[in-house]
């Protein structure tokens, strides 16, 4: 940019002038190729050391620890001689919602008769502040689930019996049945299948832990007073269900209470909250090019983690610091030193611009890689040739590296084996995953995202710095950068193509299967659609990026929540009405639910 502004100036001053201007100069021999110089392991050690830090706390967004980590980075770039990626800041600030807290002026409580029960937040809970508490006698529902297809469940025979009380569902699920998809047990279904049934509130009780529920993430109110208790609410729940020598210690799957029993004295809920805005940051360096090109490059990772532990934590009830080393402090460690490599390069060397991005609150729903696309002008979309994703690649594992993306532009693939690397690179075509990429993916841009694999600490507090393979971080982020250094250099037009994805199977599979991508991020009454899945029952009913579903079946939709508890009304093979929003019109399509690959 300020070279451009040099040359525009030294036109204008020879426009000034009476002389004849003299012939243009010939552009100078392009000089030999120089190759970046290598990665270098200790490099990738220190970033790690300090963004995986004890004293990071996890680096939830809006933490003291985030706002350290958004700076070490600015300033790992300025050093770099990286210039601002936002204009003139190196930040790119956005909101993002994360839990609930008591309103001011205002309480919650649970309490029965005189006896006040221990409890916590539900972040899904209703504002009862203008209302006052829900007072009515407590029922009794299992697990409160409901059957596929929309069958009553453990409802069945009691339904007249929760009308107008407050309904007390167990956490969790059977374990009896280990089958049952992952929607039938979201505590969200859960209170939804009671709003609809006419419940005056909803109470989650979980008897073999007393850790409070996971107050974090975004979640909309869902028209009922609501909390959690643990099991320090055992003994209350068991008195006022009318066990008269209740055990302390309470087996969900036989808890000794009917359902459908009623508490014989009323209960009184209050839940007075409001929601908790966070503010996070991108952050981003721009590699200036040599001019020849405004084509751009986007080399990426998220800088966030889970703090001291979310909803998204595999280690439940453990209120601890989630270091996040593999993920993504190793990430974002590559970017720094793959873009550090380059900076380090003449600018002769880069017709193309190169953009360094690390995102905040990817693990809240790939928040900020959203955020930076669903705002980029048409000049900088258009410049964008390709992203380069980094997502836990701390943990070689039989030297064995997956590049996922290549199916998302043919030349992807001699790019990559053009490469002189000792790492076995398992290609996969996919643009989409649960990774920042998507979000390009989503937008028609090629993407290619390098990963290392699941290990057991993920989403632990286990996964710490100790546990990392600094060699093969450094392998695999001289493999990046030799790609990158060849798309700048040899200045790649890419050929943007959409992959055929089949929708996850395994044990978090859903008996039915849309092929629908949501957009976590968009504030909207309903749920809109980052994109579909393409060949995916979405796709073949007609569903658009940017459609926004109103209602689905018999269900309306305003939240993520309501979208999911349809899927529990849906049937494979069994079509059905859905209702949305296109260009500020309603439509209707006709959708048929898929069942979902085994493979």
């Amino acid at each position: 940019m300020v070279r451009t502004a040099r040359v525009l100036g030294f036109v204008l001053l020879l426009a000034g002038c009476d002389q004849q201007p003299s012939p243009p100069p010939k552009p100078p021999a392009p000089a030999e190729r120089q190759q970046p110089a290598a990665v270098e392991q200790a490099k990738l050690a220190g970033h790690v050391e300090f963004l995986a830090s004890d004293a990071r706390k996890g680096r939830a967004p809006g933490t003291q620890g985030d706002q350290a980590t958004q700076d070490y980075i600015e300033e790992t770039m300025r050093a770099y001689g990286l210039e601002p990626g936002f204009g003139m800041t190196y930040r790119q600030t956005f909101e993002v919602v994360d839990g609930v807290r008591l309103a001011e002026g205002g309480s919650s409580g649970l309490s029965i008769g005189e006896t006040a029960v221990p409890h916590s937040l539900l972040p899904f809970a209703e504002n009862t502040l203008a209302s006052g508490p829900a007072v009515a006698p407590l029922v009794f529902v299992g697990y409160g689930i409901t059957e596929q297809g929309g069958g009553a469940g453990d409802y069945a025979g009691i339904e007249d019996a929760v009308t107008g009380s407050i309904v007390v569902a167990l956490a969790g699920g059977p374990s009896n049945n280990p089958h049952l998809p992952p929607g039938a047990t979201r505590p969200q279904n859960k209170m939804i299948a009671a709003r609809d049934r006419g419940a005056a509130g909803f109470v989650l009780w979980d008897p073999t832990s007393a850790a409070p529920f996971p107050n974090h993430g975004r979640a909309d109110a869902l028209g009922l007073p609501a909390v959690a208790v643990g099991s320090d609410a055992n003994i209350a729940l068991q008195v006022a269900f009318g066990l008269r020598k209740p055990p302390a210690a309470v087996n969900p799957d036989s808890p000794g209470i009917a359902k459908g029993t009623k508490s014989k004295d009323p209960a009184s809920l209050r839940s007075d909250v409001e929601r908790i805005v966070h503010e996070t940051a991108n952050v981003g360096g721009l590699l200036v090019g040599n001019g020849t090109s405004s084509r751009m490059v986007v080399v990426g990772a998220h800088h966030d983690h889970l703090g001291m532990g979310t909803s998204s934590s595999l280690a439940p009830g453990e209120v601890a610091v989630h270091n996040g080393a593999d993920d993504n402090a190793s990430g974002v460690a590559g970017v720094l030193e793959l873009c550090g490599s380059l900076a380090a390069l003449p600018d002769a060397q880069r017709p193309y611009d190169v953009l360094c991005l690390t995102f905040g609150a990817e693990e809240m729903g790939l928040l900020g890689s959203r955020y930076f696309v669903e705002n980029l002008d048409d000049v900088r979309r258009d410049a964008i040739v390709a992203m380069v994703n980094f997502d836990m690649i701390g943990r070689l594992s039989d030297n064995q590296v997956v590049v996922a993306g290549v199916g998302t532009a043919p030349q992807w693939d001699a790019l990559l084996s053009g490469q002189d690397t000792s790492l076995d690179v398992a290609t996969k075509a996919d643009g989409q995953g649960p990774s920042d990429h998507a979000a390009f993916y989503d937008e028609g841009i090629p993407v290619l995202h390098f990963f290392t694999g699941a290990h057991e600490d993920y989403h632990k507090p286990s996964d710490d710095t100790d546990k990392l393979d600094y060699a093969g971080m450094a392998a695999i982020t001289n493999l990046a950068l030799a790609v990158v250094d060849d798309v700048v250099h040899e200045q790649v037009e890419f050929t943007f193509e959409k992959t055929k994805t089949k929708a996850p199977a395994g044990r978090r599979a859903f008996k039915v299967s849309l092929g629908t991508i949501p957009d976590y991020a968009a504030d909207v009454d309903g749920l809109r659609l980052s994109g579909v899945r393409e060949g995916g029952p979405a796709a073949q009913a007609g569903l658009q990026k940017g459609d926004v579903i109103k209602k689905m079946g018999e269900r309306e939709i305003h939240s993520i929540d309501d979208y999911m508890a349809a899927f529990g009304e849906l049937v494979p093979n069994e079509a059905v009405t859905v209702v949305i929003e296109r260009d500020g019109a309603l439509v209707d399509l006709q959708l048929t639910p898929g069942t979902p690959s085994k493979h």
